[in-house]
Order: C-alpha cells, then sequence, then structure tokens
C-alpha cells in the first residue's frame, strides 16, 4: 500500500483540509474533514480535492443561483481585464491591448477563470497581477497579490535611486514621513528629489538602510525555516501513517525502542447523522438533555462520549442510528519508565 498523501492545512479553491477521516465506500477511499471559506464544512474524497473535482461546500452553486456572475467581484476582475487588453476605449487599453498582451483562450469563458482564482490563493482584497509585465494573462504568468504591492510594480510607477538603492514615490515618501501629494508636486516643479523629500519627520540615512536589508534577510530566512518545518511535518505524518498501518495489521497495542514508548491511540469522534439531526434533538430534550440546544457540537460529542463511556463503550440505544462515530488513531511517544 502506497503512502497516503497529508492534505492537512492545504486549501483547495474555498476549501481547506482540516483532518483525515476513516476509508468510505466500497473502493475504501480516505475521505477529508474540511472547512470552506463561506463557514460550512463538507467531508470530500482526497482525489475530488487534488483533482479540482469539488471545490466549495456547494455555497459556490447556491451563490450562483442567489448571486448573477456580473455581482461578483472576481466577475468584474475578469471583465476588466479583458476590457483592458481587447476595448481600444478604455483608458487602460495603451497600456495593455495597445502593447499586445492578451487573455488567453483558456480564460475566456469566466467559469475557467471562476476555478483558476479559487484554487491558487484568491481572496477578498487581493487583485490579478502578471509575474512578467510584458506577458499576457494566463494561469502560467499571474498571481494573486495585494493592490498595494501592484501598485508598484506597474509600468507607469516612477522608481527613483536614492542612496544606492531602487524606490518607488510611495515608499521614499513613507520612509520620510513626507505627504505623496507634496512630494510629487515639488518633483513637477523640478525641484531636485533630495531637497522634494526635505522637511519629513526622519531622514532615511544608511543606517536605516542597513536595517532594512537586515529585516528583510531575517523574513526570508524565517520564510525558509517555516517552509521546512512543514516538510518535516508532512514527513513526520507520513511515518505515523505508515507506522499505524503495521502495528493495525499485526495487531501490535504497543512497543519500545531505545528507552520510548509506542502506543497505538485510537480516538472516537461522535457526530450527528447530517440527514436525521431533528430526531437527534427530539431523542436527546425526551432522555433530559434538553440544554444542547445551545450547546455547540463538541460539547454534544463529550456528552455521547460519557454515555457510552456509562454504557460498556456502546451507544445507548436512543442514539442507535442518529449518532456516528468516527475513529482517528495517533502514535503516542512516551519516555520509557525506569524502576
Amino acid at each position: 500500500m502506497g503512502k497516503i498523501k497529508d492534505l492537512t492545512g492545504k486549501q483547495f479553491g474555498r476549501l481547506t483540509a482540516v483532518e483525515r477521516m476513516p476509508p468510505h465506500g466500497k473502493n475504501s477511499c480516505y475521505m477529508w474533514a474540511c472547512k470552506c471559506e463561506c463557514g460550512g464544512t463538507a467531508v470530500v474524497r482526497g482525489s475530488d480535492l487534488t483533482n479540482g473535482h469539488t471545490m466549495s461546500c456547494g455555497c459556490y452553486r447556491r451563490m450562483q443561483k442567489a448571486i448573477p456572475n456580473s455581482q461578483l467581484r472576481l466577475h468584474r476582475i475578469w471583465s476588466n481585464m479583458k476590457q483592458r487588453c481587447t476595448n481600444p476605449k478604455t483608458k487602460d487599453y495603451r497600456y495593455y491591448g495597445e502593447r499586445g498582451i492578451q487573455v488567453c483562450d483558456e480564460w475566456q469563458e469566466f467559469e475557467s477563470f471562476f476555478y483558476w482564482a479559487m484554487a491558487n490563493g484568491y481572496k477578498d482584497g487581493l487583485t490579478i497581477e502578471r509575474k512578467n509585465n510584458d506577458g499576457n494573462y494566463e494561469p502560467s504568468n499571474c498571481e494573486w497579490i495585494p493592490k498595494n504591492r501592484q501598485q508598484s510594480n506597474t509600468s507607469r510607477t516612477r522608481k527613483f535611486n536614492y542612496c544606492g538603492k531602487v524606490f518607488t514615490l510611495a515608499e521614499l515618501c513613507r520612509i520620510f514621513g513626507m505627504p505623496r501629494s507634496t512630494v510629487a508636486d515639488r518633483l513637477n516643479k523640478g525641484i531636485p528629489l533630495e531637497k522634494a523629500l526635505k522637511n519629513g519627520r526622519y531622514g532615511l540615512n544608511n543606517k536605516l538602510l542597513e536595517l532594512s536589508d537586515k529585516l528583510r534577510d531575517l523574513k526570508a530566512g524565517k520564510a525558509e525555516l517555516d517552509t521546512q518545518m512543514k516538510s518535516v511535518n508532512a514527513e513526520i505524518d507520513a511515518v505515523t501513517m505508515e507506522m499505524i498501518e503495521i502495528m493495525t495489521t499485526e495487531e501490535l497495542d504497543n512497543f519500545s525502542r531505545n528507552g520510548m514508548n509506542f502506543s497505538l491511540v485510537t480516538s472516537e469522534y461522535p457526530s450527528p447523522e447530517p440527514e436525521r439531526k431533528g430526531e437527534l434533538w427530539e431523542a436527546m430534550k425526551a432522555n433530559g438533555y434538553e440544554d444542547l440546544f445551545t450547546i455547540n457540537s463538541q460539547t454534544l460529542s463529550a456528552t455521547v462520549k460519557e454515555l457510552m463511556a456509562n454504557n460498556d463503550g456502546l451507544l445507548p440505544e436512543f442514539l442507535v442510528g442518529l449518532i456516528k462515530i468516527a475513529e482517528k488513531h495517533t502514535i503516542r511517544m512516551a519516555k520509557k519508565k525506569s524502576y
């Protein structure tokens, strides 16, 4: 049996994989409990996540019925992108269509653009950016970035050399504490850059530049360590899953090695059967648990576990068929006690 790919924390469209569930169905497909950006949840086959078949909890289809595409922010981004590349009457056509920049064939239909956006980090507040400023709008050349970063990347942005560094006017004004309009007005009057930037809250000196470089390098180093940590965690999960499979097959509960005890631990997670929630609440009320109407699902789970513990590990008869029990296996490590 091959290693099971760990999807925990990864995003697929509007869904983020939260926890792997036990195999389900005749082909024993692994299922994943997912959280949707709309706040909903869904249990999805891992293959449906990775191949792009399922990208929301169903909210997008409901949204399409309730809200026309033309009212979506993402649709406006798509429409404006096409306009500035094809319509000479738009104000930005000279920066795009006139320069030969086009929208690829794949994105001529909104649905294809929508699913690419959902699978590649789109969120409200971000804007589409071409990595190569002379390249086309196409999946390999586009990404989602904050709007202020895009404004610094456009071909219309003026760049200035100062103290051996290249800055945009907005960046210089932030560093010097000067209003951008004031500095721009001075530059338009022919005043040299250094004089135009005077009278700010503080000046730009070499020490500040050195510190900015150091901060940039430190953050880059942290990002690299974070990437390494993700890789280590993924390897830990893969090794854990392989150990679980072997110990389950060999019916081994625990063993010791090099002063450490390794134990196979099985946790149970009760949850309501989706189609019978109404019956469940009525059954709980009838058995003295009406307070659960105002308590979250974690409290329901804890209550069911307590009831099972008092019933030799079995569901009480009044909950049979109303509650499903999911199991999660983990490996617990502890130092071997010496006597």
